[in-house]
């Protein structure tokens, strides 16, 4: 079984949303403060601190997004898609590339996504990949009807491409959510995200 991307299961879920779906930092504070109430849930690692996994998916941060394109000398457009990737070997950056352009896509840029490694214990250290964030466009008008099943192909292509490569991982290719998520314990998870 891929240890990657072979299990769907997880042990514990929990939501909080917004009845008027407006956007708001005191929504994602209640998300963590909620993902730190699950720490019964998950198995910790020998070293201590090594969790086996936790994670917040989250709607797409729209202002965050375009601050952070902004800062990278960006501006985005109305439609546009982020995946979150896990990876250690650059090649499989080409890879995701080449399948955005076989699909009507177009990179609009690339940021490494910063992150605190204090959070993190021995077990996650030795196994941390550089974590991606590509945000991606619509290259064509009919890219842009079909943009998100486009970005559905693209993800799935490439993972089929690199299904041999036990280091690539998309945790979320998506115009509408985000995940952000790794070996971390939930209440560290804040700490390791400095987003």
């Amino acid at each position: 079984m891929d240890l990657l991307r072979g299990f769907k299961d997880n042990c514990g879920f929990g939501l909080v949303a917004n009845i008027d779906n407006t956007p708001s930092h005191e929504l994602l504070e209640d998300a963590i403060h909620a993902l730190e109430r699950m720490m019964h849930r998950g198995a910790i690692a020998a070293d201590g601190k090594s969790g086996d996994g936790s994670g917040l998916l989250l709607s797409m941060p729209e202002k965050f997004m375009a601050k952070i394109a902004k800062e990278a000398g960006h501006t985005l457009p109305s439609q546009y898609a982020v995946a979150q990737i896990f990876y250690r070997d650059e090649n499989s950056i080409k890879v995701f590339e080449e399948m955005c352009a076989k699909n009507d896509l177009r990179v609009i840029f690339m940021r490494e996504v910063p992150v605190n490694t204090d959070a993190l214990g021995q077990l996650a250290l030795e196994t941390l990949p550089t974590i991606l964030q590509v945000f991606v466009a619509p290259n064509s008008l009919m890219a842009t009807k079909r943009f998100e099943a486009l970005i559905y192909l693209a993800r799935r292509e490439t993972e089929n491409s690199l299904r041999e490569d036990e280091e690539f991982y998309i945790p979320s290719f998506s115009n509408r959510v985000i995940s952000y998520k790794g070996l971390v314990m939930p209440t560290h998870i804040k700490e390791f995200y400095p987003d």
